[in-house]
C-alpha cells in the first residue's frame, strides 16, 4: 500500500464517525449507504480536495454527491 493509499484509508476512518454523528447513523446503516453509493471510492477520488476543506465541507459535499445518486439523508 502506498502512502496516498494510506493516507485516504486514513481520511475514510476518520470521517465515518463523524458522518455517523452528523447524519444520526448508526455504523451499520453508514456502512450501507457508503457500499450502496460507492462512498469510499468517491472519498478517494476527492482525497486531494477534501485535504484543504473543513469538515462540514466534506459532509455537505458527501449529502450532495449520495442524493446526485438518488439517496437521501435525513
Amino acid at each position: 500500500m502506498n502512502t496516498r493509499d494510506k493516507e485516504v484509508l486514513n481520511m475514510q476512518l476518520v470521517l465515518i464517525p463523524i458522518l455517523s454523528e452528523a447524519w444520526n447513523y448508526s455504523f451499520s446503516e453508514l456502512s450501507k449507504l457508503f457500499k450502496n453509493y460507492h462512498v469510499l471510492g468517491y472519498i478517494d477520488a476527492c482525497y486531494e480536495n477534501y485535504n484543504s476543506t473543513g469538515n462540514q465541507g466534506i459532509i455537505d459535499d458527501l449529502k450532495e454527491y449520495i442524493e446526485m445518486q438518488g439517496g437521501h439523508i435525513d
